[in-house]
């Protein structure tokens, strides 16, 4: 009896030091569980949104080039061989005279340029190009796939060969690097809604 009252009376003093270390130890663990969840989660989100927002430029370019074909013809007065230049398009619109959309590599990013063609000031290397695509998106390849690749309403088409002309485009776009690193692939396919002037 006595010896179970000394025993009491040391439980009744406080913690002993390996109970307090393997409490403190407990914590320390769910602590950095916690911290660890907390921090894949926001990362997460973070690649998430960053994802997002590319996607939601990509998509916005894409249809911004899908628009101009749209409404505009394909010229194949350009001079281009559509069979086998696949980077830059030309359009003829019935307002503004001819638009041409590129694709070039020789700049460091790459970028997608438009311009608008007028007799005052033709779209050469020198002209004025409106650069498309936002400093933070990166694009690797823009290709335009226009079918047919000769002119269907040409005087010496024949019949059967007469078709609206389709345009089909793709477009790989990134964003971030390393781990961060965002792509996609995007493709859309339009038709001009005018023929031909």
């Amino acid at each position: 009896m006595n010896r179970m009252r000394h025993t009491m009376q040391k439980r009744k003093n406080g913690f002993t030091l390996v109970e307090m270390l393997i409490t403190v130890s407990i914590f320390a663990i769910a602590f950095i569980a916690i911290g660890a969840i907390v921090i894949g989660f926001s990362s997460a989100q973070s690649n998430a949104s960053e994802s997002q927002r590319l996607l939601n430029e990509g998509n916005f370019l894409l249809e911004a080039i899908a628009r101009e074909i749209r409404m505009s013809a394909i010229d194949y007065s350009c001079g281009l061989d559509l069979a086998t230049t696949h980077d830059y398009i030309c359009l003829r619109s019935s307002d503004t005279g001819s638009i041409h959309i590129r694709f070039r590599q020789v700049t460091s990013p790459s970028t997608l340029e438009i311009c608008s063609d007028s007799d005052s000031l033709p779209c050469t290397d020198t002209a004025d190009w409106t650069v498309l695509n936002p400093d933070f998106l990166r694009i690797n390849n823009v290709a335009f796939y226009t079918f047919p690749t000769e002119n269907p309403l040409a005087f010496d088409a024949h019949p059967d060969q007469i078709y609206q002309p389709v345009t089909l485009i793709l477009m790989e776009i990134e964003t971030g690097g390393g781990k961060r690193l965002q792509q996609f692939q995007l493709q859309t396919t339009v038709s001009s809604r005018i023929y031909n002037f």
